[in-house]
Formats: structure tokens, sequence, C-alpha cells
């Protein structure tokens, strides 16, 4: 194997992809790529946004490992904008990687992945600001004609099914859309974030016609992604590398669509937010397997290192040779002054949310984390229990159901020994503060991040 091809589609989740039984043709590529690689069925983001999923992936630990929970978050009148970073002890795959002699390159188009994060540490070539996808992969396929003799890891990021979504008309037709009548053809990012904040308010709830055409626009802008892959393989092709790589699609985190009365991402840990595609096309491994064990996306970085013969010490995990008993599944989130965990074991989820006790400044921004010392003794504000296997959105809590009982006991002991043998637990001594430039505030700004 010569080369190693991360794609992650930002945005997309998994019952959104034909290849995971959506009733509409959105992923030919993807589903071709399934035909040939192995398809995890119940894959899931270790968070439900872009900056610690991301952290996650790349470094093979959970948030609380890794440090990295907080969005950048700024006023006008702010001075200093701050977040949270990697520190510079926390290992990468690429860093590992490029110890091994390989040349590691990463194409984005997400403001939350600048250079600020530290996700850069043992990349070659890191491009936070690639532009849109067709710039982004002109940039990819000038740098992949380089070095060839050595072997290769890219990282590609599209942001192309986030809001504002802009699918090409043909993309829209093909479901029986039209975008020059869809109502949000004329959406702006800080359109789609006012609507958000008015929805979760209660001020606005969707019509049917409006969910669907905004069904269309998210359906039309994942088809138009998948048709880039295409284009991705073909370029692997003309370097002379396509027979020699393992392919990875995958998704930072799923999209709410009115399934709780709200859209986007980041605000909860439900399926729809993370729950998402894995497909790994690879010449090393025999194709068509379909797997069914939960799996989380923090096993990426310690399978990738086994697969090319590198130690991985500091993770653990391995997609495709699963042991028993299996490494926990869970997801965490850190909004506002809740913090959020979910656990997986076979078809049953828990969810457990805590309010935090946390300091404040005279701007009363946030700065106390979700260390153990403030939950040790501290009863969750609230826990729910699904079984997937009914209710595969997970939308029925059945936490306080008699017959529930013993299974919620059971997976509550799951998740306390999965958030006991997490460590290092996340304080303020295993998070790097850094300064966020004024580009990247506008440029979150226009996304709809900040107000």
């Amino acid at each position: 194997m010569r080369c190693i091809l991360l794609i992650v589609l930002d945005c997309v989740r998994a019952d959104h992809v034909s290849a995971y039984g959506y009733q509409r043709p959105t992923t030919p590529t993807i589903d071709a790529l399934a035909k040939h690689g192995t398809r995890w069925t119940r894959a899931y983001s270790p968070s439900s946004w872009t900056k610690p999923s991301v952290s996650s992936m790349l470094t093979g630990l959970y948030p609380s490992a890794h440090g990295v929970f907080r969005g950048v978050k700024s006023r006008r009148h702010d001075i200093n904008t701050t977040t949270d970073a990697l520190t510079t002890t926390t290992p990468t795959l690429a860093e590992a990687l490029s110890r091994a002699g390989w040349r590691c390159g990463a194409f984005l188009n997400n403001a939350q992945l600048g250079e600020y994060t530290n996700i850069n540490r043992g990349f070659d070539t890191y491009v936070p600001n690639g532009g849109k996808v067709d710039r982004l992969l002109a940039q990819f396929d000038a740098w992949l004609q380089t070095e060839l003799n050595r072997p290769t890891f890219a990282y590609l990021h599209f942001l192309e099914a986030h809001w504002p979504y802009r699918p090409r008309r043909r993309h829209i037709a093909e479901f029986g859309g039209n975008r020059d009548t869809n109502c949000y053809r004329d959406f702006s990012a800080k359109d789609y974030g006012k609507l958000r904040r008015e929805m979760r308010k209660g001020d606005k709830k969707l019509s049917n016609h409006e969910l669907t055409d905004m069904i269309d626009m998210y359906d039309g802008a994942i088809r138009r992604l998948d048709g880039k892959i295409k284009i991705v393989r073909a370029m692997l092709d003309a370097a002379g590398l396509l027979d020699e790589t393992t392919i990875i699609v995958t998704a930072d985190h799923g999209e709410e669509l009115n399934e709780h009365g709200s859209i986007g991402h980041g605000q909860d840990l439900s399926q729809v937010l993370t729950h998402v595609p894995l497909i790994i096309s690879s010449p090393q491994y025999s194709p068509g397997n379909r797997l069914t064990e939960p799996v989380s996306l923090v096993e990426l970085t310690p399978t990738l290192l086994k697969t090319v013969g590198i130690s991985c010490s500091w993770s653990h995990g391995n997609l495709f040779h699963q042991t028993q008993p299996r490494e926990p599944v869970c997801a965490e989130l850190l909004v506002g002054r809740r913090y959020v965990q979910s656990l997986w074991v076979n078809e049953w989820k828990i969810v457990r949310s805590y309010h935090l006790a946390s300091l404040q400044d005279g701007n009363d921004k946030i700065n106390g984390s979700p260390c153990a010392a403030q939950l040790a003794h501290k009863p969750p504000a609230s826990i729910e229990l699904f079984n997937l296997s009914n209710d595969p959105q997970g939308t029925v809590n059945l936490a306080d159901q008699p017959f529930a009982q013993e299974k919620l006991r059971d997976m509550t002991q799951h998740l306390d020994h999965w958030w006991s043998s997490c460590t290092p637990k996340y304080d303020e001594n295993n998070s790097t503060q850094v300064s966020v430039n004024d580009d990247i505030v506008q440029r979150l700004r226009d996304l709809g991040y900040i107000d």
C-alpha cells in the first residue's frame, strides 16, 4: 500500500447515504466503494460538531482525553478571541506517519480546523482554507503529483454538504425538485443560523413544504459531493496510485433536519448527528464486507497505523479485527454549561447530560471544564435510554419504563466505566488555550456560528 486517503464529508449523516438504505440515489460513487470495500453499518462520531470530532479522528482519543471541546465564541467588542486546541504533547496520526517516512498533506475548507487547533502537526502540507471543492481538488492534485516515490497520507475535508447548501440544478432535478423555486435557493449561512436560533427558541416551525425543500437542497449537495469523489479516484489513477490506495470515506458528524424541532448540528448527541457513514476500500482487505457491531471513529488512527505496521501505544481499537470485549463506543459534547455523554452497546444507547458549575468572567464567558471533580458526586440533569433496533433514530426515551430499569443500570455501569478509564481527564491543564485571528472569526461569523 503506497497511499492512504481519508475523505471527510462535513455534515453527512449515514441515513442520507444510499449505501445505507436511503431511498434516493445520493451516493453512487460511495456505493461502489462500499461494494468493493468494507462498510460499517453502525459507525459513530465521537462528537456532533467538527473540531472535537476531527481531533478525535486524527489522535485516536476521545475529547475527554485530548481536551478539545469548545468552539470559537466572540462578540464584536472582544479584543482577544480564544479557544481550546490540542496540546503539543498529544500524539497524532500524521506525526506517527511522518516519522515513518510518509508524506502527509491535508486539504480542507473549514474554519474550525485552522492551524490554531494544532491538528496540523505532522502534516508537511496543511491547507485549512482550500476553498470550494474544485479549487481544493486542484491543489490536492498538484500536491499528489510530487514525491511519488514516498508513501502518501492525504486528508480531504469537503464542506459542500454544510449549510448554505449549493447543489447544482441537475442534482436537485434528480430527486424531483427544482432549485430555482426552492425556498432556500438564496439562503446564506447567516440566514440558516438565524432560522436555527428561531427554531430552538420555538419562534419558528418548518412547514412540510419548507422541510421538503431543505431536504432536497441537502440531498442535492451530497449528490454533488459524491461526484467529486469520482474525480478524486481519477486523480489517483492518473498518478498511478489507485490500485495501491486505501480510501476511507466518512463524516465528522451528521445534520439534524427537524427531527427534534431543530436544524444543523452541535446541539446534542442524537442519532442523526452521531451516526455517520464509514467505508474503507483497500487492496489489503477482501471486498463486500458488512460489519454490524458499533464502532467509533476514534478507532481510525490505531487501525490505520496498525495496517502499515506502526505501533500505536496511546490508543486502542482496530476496526477490522474486532476483539471481545469491544472497546466502548462513546461520544461527548460540551455546549454552553451542558456536558453530554453517550454510549452504544449493541442495539442500546444511553445519553447522560450534566449542568456544569462554571466559572465566569466579566463578559459571562464560561471558563469551567467538564473535569472529573465537577461530576464525581453530581447527579445527571437528564438521562435517556433508547433501543435502536425498534427506534433507529432514538426518539423514544425508555429510561422511565419499568421493563427497562435493568438495562438502564447495565448501560449506566458501562458509561461510568468508560468515563473512569478515559484518561487523562479533561481539565484546564489538559488543554491549550490559543488566540484566534480576526480572519477566522469573520469566516465563522459568515458561516452563522458567531453573531
